[in-house]
């Protein structure tokens, strides 16, 4: 069996994939599966053992393609197609939400075709789920719900189905990043004689764009928070990609005792091996937190107009917090939209710091 999943997405996402990942390459060990994905996340899929293989799927380079010219777009597309065809698949798992990617797989020639229907775009696949958006259930368990199409997953009879939380846990960081981690931290000021420091990811949701300052607590809020830690004698590092540099640099201003700021990681997978060797993990509805948690690192995650239930770390559990404000127009972001918000983000600026004070003590004390 050969196997194309198509996941076009981001960190947290891709992570939320990962039960349905381990679970295919359970049922067809010695199958090829093959992983498209977007090439910020790239180096995230390579590591899992059971990815045999990457595809890069330059989406920005293609649309340019396109709008430069309807012929350049297509030989591009064609090109990927190729390649994709080359491979003999038996069976594409379309997380996409759209229609390209389906038919990016019909083009290719794969004969079976599954996916997540999002209203009425999964023109392109064979078999499909319809959802009107991940408003209901963790994503994860969207994602997994696809096995359902495919006789291969159905259980014997007596027996009751495989659900996602069987095949979630840790991921693997191999040695060479392991080691490319623990020197950025000793590299950048962190001693190991003092312990696992505590990180907090000020910024972080590039997936929203120009709108991600809709997913970040206010720089005040996370300047208290660093005062009232540091004053219970706590090691603390910033961390943050280059567009967050100006929200990192604001609290190194405010703080007065600043905090260690770590330069940006390489690559994922150096980042994951330095979140391992945090102590605990506080930050924004991002990457970041999916990938602490991902490693099994504690967190606290500040989620504002997004569900923390929806799309909080998977699965739950007593070492992750989900903190939100309990307002009646929240979770506002709803079938992969974010209306205008007449309330000036209150969900996130009247999240006191004393209530994320109090979640990292639960976890820290215990």
């Amino acid at each position: 069996m050969r196997i194309l999943i198509t996941h076009p997405f981001g960190i947290g996402d891709l992570l939320f994939s990962l039960p349905l990942v381990r679970a295919v390459k359970q049922r067809f060990p010695e199958g090829r599966l093959v992983l498209l994905c977007n090439e910020r996340t790239e180096a995230l899929a390579q590591a899992w053992p059971e990815v045999d293989e990457t595809i890069r799927y330059h989406k920005d380079a293609l649309r340019a393609a396109w709008k430069r010219s309807r012929i350049g777009g297509l030989r591009e597309i064609g090109a990927l197609a190729d390649r994709i065809r080359k491979e003999q698949f038996d069976l594409q798992l379309d997380l996409s939400l759209g229609w390209q990617l389906g038919g990016l797989g019909l083009w290719a020639g794969i004969p079976r075709r599954v996916g997540l229907n999002f209203r009425g775009r999964g023109r392109f696949l064979t078999d499909s789920l319809p959802i009107h958006g991940f408003d209901d259930r963790p994503v994860a368990v969207h994602y997994f719900a696809l096995l359902n199409l495919l006789p291969e997953f159905r259980p014997a009879a007596g027996h009751p189905p495989a659900g996602p939380e069987q095949f979630a846990g840790p991921i693997p960081i191999p040695e060479p990043f392991d080691r490319a981690g623990e020197d950025h931290l000793k590299n950048n000021g962190w001693n190991p004689a003092v312990g696992p420091m505590i990180a907090l990811v000020p910024g972080g949701g590039a997936s929203w764009g120009e709108r991600a300052s809709l997913k970040q607590w206010p720089v005040r809020h996370y300047a208290a928070l660093i005062d009232a830690l540091q004053g219970e004698g706590r090691s603390l590092a910033l961390i943050g990609d280059p567009t967050d540099e100006l929200i990192c640099r604001d609290l190194l201003r405010r703080s007065p005792r600043p905090p260690i700021l770590l330069p940006p990681a390489p690559d994922l997978m150096t980042l994951a091996a330095i979140l391992r060797r945090c102590r605990l993990v506080i930050g924004n509805d991002s990457g970041p937190l999916h990938l602490a948690a991902a490693v099994g690192t504690p967190t606290v995650t500040i989620f504002g107009p997004v569900d923390g239930s929806v799309y909080g770390p998977f699965p739950p559990g007593p070492q992750h917090r989900i903190l939100s404000k309990g307002l009646a127009c929240r979770p506002c972001y709803r079938g992969f939209r974010i209306p205008p918000c007449p309330w000036e983000n209150r969900c996130l600026t009247e999240l006191p710091p004393e209530t994320v004070l109090a979640a990292a003590r639960s976890l820290l004390d215990a």
